[in-house]
């Protein structure tokens, strides 16, 4: 279990990345980004063992800096340390919640880098032959998406908060969509679909 956390303030991100923190602190990374009419732009990049410390968010200059979007993520200690979120693969970055159970992953792969190449490689269709869990932000192109299928959790609200545990005023994102962010607008839409391959908690409509 891993959580992410995403806010425009950072005592926000603060206060949800300590909501999530029984989903495990073996490591976490903080990743700040300015944006620019709907443009966002990698402007800080930090991880580290642990937990996140607070005065990394407090003391340093570009925290509280205006039009800037803040993404954090904790990871749980079921991994590796040197596998730290996100996973990049050229100028993309993603950050993600769940287990890829693929058997076509080669064992030496991370699952979080395996599914980044694979929606740059194939698109977002490749998402509906993915088996597993997913909940994920991915940075692409100048521009920041959020995604999940129906088995991982992911929360959202109007000011774009996001949580991988639910919040005050928070609702679940829809599943099998993938949503492009527009920060400027505070606002998201769907721009492609997907299929979950199997969810194990799903039996059919009740009678």
């Amino acid at each position: 279990m891993c959580a992410i956390s995403g806010s425009f303030q950072v005592y926000k991100l603060e206060q949800l990345y300590k909501l999530n923190a029984y989903r495990g602190e073996l490591s976490y990374s903080f990743n700040a980004f300015k944006v620019n009419n709907n443009r966002v732009e990698l402007a800080v990049a930090y991880s580290d063992d642990g937990s996140l410390p607070e005065h990394i968010l407090l003391a340093s200059s570009w925290s509280n800096q205006p039009n800037n979007y803040y993404i954090a993520h904790s990871q749980a200690p079921t991994t590796q340390t040197d596998n730290r979120h996100p996973a990049m693969f050229g100028d993309a970055m993603l950050w993600h919640n769940g287990i890829i159970k693929q058997s076509t992953i080669p064992e030496e792969t991370w699952d979080t880098a395996w599914l980044l190449e694979k929606i740059i490689d194939y698109g977002w269709s490749s998402l509906s032959r993915v088996d597993g869990t997913f909940a994920c932000v991915m940075y692409y192109g100048g521009e920041l998406f959020v995604f999940r299928n129906e088995i991982s959790p992911l929360f959202i609200d109007d000011n774009l908060n996001i949580s991988s545990t639910k919040f005050e005023g928070s609702k679940s994102l829809e599943p099998n969509k993938v949503f492009k962010m527009y920060l400027t607008d505070k606002k998201i839409a769907p721009v492609a679909y997907f299929e979950t391959v199997e969810n194990p908690y799903y039996f059919g409509d009740a009678a």
